[in-house]
Protein backbone atom coordinates (compact mmCIF):
# COMPACT_ATOMS: atom_id res chain seq x y z
CA UNK A 1 0.00 0.00 0.00
CA UNK A 2 2.97 2.80 0.99
CA UNK A 3 4.88 1.86 -2.08
CA UNK A 4 1.82 2.27 -4.45
CA UNK A 5 1.38 6.02 -2.64
CA UNK A 6 4.80 6.45 -3.60
CA UNK A 7 4.53 5.35 -7.05
CA UNK A 8 1.22 7.90 -7.04
CA UNK A 9 2.62 11.08 -5.72
CA UNK A 10 5.84 10.17 -7.44
CA UNK A 11 4.01 9.99 -11.01
CA UNK A 12 2.20 13.67 -9.72
CA UNK A 13 5.82 15.15 -8.76
CA UNK A 14 7.03 14.34 -12.33
CA UNK A 15 4.07 15.92 -14.44
CA UNK A 16 4.58 19.37 -12.36
CA UNK A 17 8.02 19.40 -14.04
CA UNK A 18 6.74 18.48 -17.91
CA UNK A 19 4.34 20.34 -17.97
CA UNK A 20 5.34 24.56 -18.46
CA UNK A 21 2.49 27.55 -19.27
CA UNK A 22 2.97 29.07 -22.31
CA UNK A 23 1.73 31.72 -24.03
CA UNK A 24 1.57 35.44 -23.54
CA UNK A 25 1.60 35.89 -19.80
CA UNK A 26 2.20 39.88 -19.90
CA UNK A 27 -1.00 42.01 -19.42
CA UNK A 28 -0.54 44.60 -22.45
CA UNK A 29 2.60 44.83 -24.32
CA UNK A 30 3.60 48.18 -26.04
CA UNK A 31 3.19 47.57 -30.29
CA UNK A 32 6.71 48.58 -30.49
CA UNK A 33 7.63 45.99 -28.58
CA UNK A 34 5.91 42.70 -30.12
CA UNK A 35 6.97 44.53 -33.68
CA UNK A 36 10.49 44.24 -32.51
CA UNK A 37 10.38 40.18 -30.31
CA UNK A 38 8.51 39.06 -33.58
CA UNK A 39 11.09 39.85 -35.68
CA UNK A 40 14.09 38.75 -33.91
CA UNK A 41 12.47 35.66 -32.72
CA UNK A 42 11.05 34.70 -36.64
CA UNK A 43 15.16 35.63 -37.29
CA UNK A 44 16.40 33.27 -34.84
CA UNK A 45 14.37 31.04 -36.12
CA UNK A 46 15.14 31.26 -39.71
CA UNK A 47 18.91 30.69 -38.87
CA UNK A 48 18.03 27.01 -37.05
CA UNK A 49 15.11 26.09 -39.48
CA UNK A 50 14.93 26.50 -43.10
CA UNK A 51 11.66 28.33 -43.72
CA UNK A 52 10.73 26.73 -47.03
CA UNK A 53 11.27 23.00 -45.80
CA UNK A 54 9.62 23.28 -41.96
CA UNK A 55 6.45 22.77 -41.22
CA UNK A 56 5.50 23.68 -37.48
CA UNK A 57 3.11 22.45 -35.59
CA UNK A 58 1.13 24.69 -33.14
CA UNK A 59 1.40 23.20 -29.51
CA UNK A 60 -0.98 25.46 -27.74
CA UNK A 61 -4.04 27.86 -28.04
CA UNK A 62 -3.31 31.31 -29.52
CA UNK A 63 -5.99 33.18 -26.75
CA UNK A 64 -7.90 35.99 -28.44
CA UNK A 65 -6.12 38.95 -26.34
CA UNK A 66 -2.78 37.59 -27.66
CA UNK A 67 -1.27 39.85 -29.77
CA UNK A 68 2.50 38.60 -29.93
CA UNK A 69 0.92 34.88 -30.57
CA UNK A 70 -1.36 35.91 -33.41
CA UNK A 71 1.55 37.95 -34.84
CA UNK A 72 4.10 35.13 -34.25
CA UNK A 73 1.79 32.74 -36.47
CA UNK A 74 1.09 35.41 -39.25
CA UNK A 75 4.91 36.63 -39.64
CA UNK A 76 6.08 32.92 -39.50
CA UNK A 77 3.79 32.21 -42.14
CA UNK A 78 4.55 35.12 -44.38
CA UNK A 79 8.26 34.22 -44.03
CA UNK A 80 7.76 30.62 -45.85
CA UNK A 81 7.14 28.14 -42.48
CA UNK A 82 3.82 25.68 -42.65
CA UNK A 83 1.94 26.20 -39.36
CA UNK A 84 -0.44 23.71 -38.05
CA UNK A 85 -3.02 25.63 -36.06
CA UNK A 86 -3.04 23.95 -32.53
CA UNK A 87 -5.37 20.84 -32.32
CA UNK A 88 -6.09 18.72 -29.33
CA UNK A 89 -5.62 15.74 -31.88
CA UNK A 90 -2.22 14.01 -31.88
CA UNK A 91 0.11 15.61 -34.30
CA UNK A 92 1.65 13.57 -37.12
CA UNK A 93 4.90 12.80 -37.38
CA UNK A 94 5.22 15.45 -39.78
CA UNK A 95 6.34 18.58 -38.72
CA UNK A 96 7.92 19.96 -35.26
CA UNK A 97 6.14 20.99 -32.49
CA UNK A 98 6.18 24.55 -31.47
CA UNK A 99 5.07 26.50 -28.51
CA UNK A 100 5.90 30.09 -26.74
CA UNK A 101 6.16 32.46 -23.85
CA UNK A 102 6.11 35.72 -23.75
CA UNK A 103 6.44 36.90 -19.86
CA UNK A 104 7.91 39.84 -17.18
CA UNK A 105 10.23 37.59 -15.09
CA UNK A 106 9.09 38.79 -11.39
CA UNK A 107 12.91 38.73 -10.40
CA UNK A 108 13.23 42.29 -11.52
CA UNK A 109 11.68 45.79 -11.42
CA UNK A 110 13.22 46.79 -14.57
CA UNK A 111 10.78 46.33 -17.83
CA UNK A 112 12.48 43.13 -18.90
CA UNK A 113 10.70 40.71 -21.30
CA UNK A 114 11.55 36.97 -21.57
CA UNK A 115 10.64 35.20 -25.14
CA UNK A 116 10.79 31.24 -24.82
CA UNK A 117 10.14 29.47 -27.93
CA UNK A 118 10.46 25.82 -27.68
CA UNK A 119 10.51 23.84 -31.28
CA UNK A 120 10.48 19.89 -30.62
CA UNK A 121 13.44 19.52 -27.90
CA UNK A 122 15.03 22.85 -28.32
CA UNK A 123 14.12 25.62 -26.31
CA UNK A 124 15.41 29.17 -27.36
CA UNK A 125 15.44 32.11 -24.72
CA UNK A 126 16.46 35.61 -24.90
CA UNK A 127 15.69 38.58 -22.91
CA UNK A 128 14.72 42.01 -23.75
CA UNK A 129 14.64 45.48 -22.38
CA UNK A 130 11.96 48.17 -22.55
CA UNK A 131 13.95 51.49 -22.12
CA UNK A 132 12.88 54.99 -23.51
CA UNK A 133 9.92 53.08 -25.74
CA UNK A 134 13.00 51.21 -27.68
CA UNK A 135 13.33 47.64 -27.25
CA UNK A 136 16.97 46.38 -26.69
CA UNK A 137 18.43 42.85 -26.72
CA UNK A 138 19.62 42.25 -23.11
CA UNK A 139 21.74 39.33 -24.23
CA UNK A 140 22.09 36.44 -26.76
CA UNK A 141 19.68 33.60 -27.08
CA UNK A 142 20.41 30.64 -25.38
CA UNK A 143 19.70 27.33 -26.78
CA UNK A 144 19.18 24.15 -24.65
CA UNK A 145 18.26 21.11 -25.68
CA UNK A 146 15.81 18.93 -23.61
CA UNK A 147 16.02 15.42 -24.36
Amino acid sequence: MNFMMLILLAMVGLEGCVTADYGNLTAQTPQALNTTLLTDTVKQLEVLYPPASTQLNLGQVIENNDPFGAGLISTLRNHGYAVKDYSEQPLSNKGIRLQYLLDVPTTTDQALYRVKIRVGDNTLTRAYVMQNDTVIPAGAWTRREDH
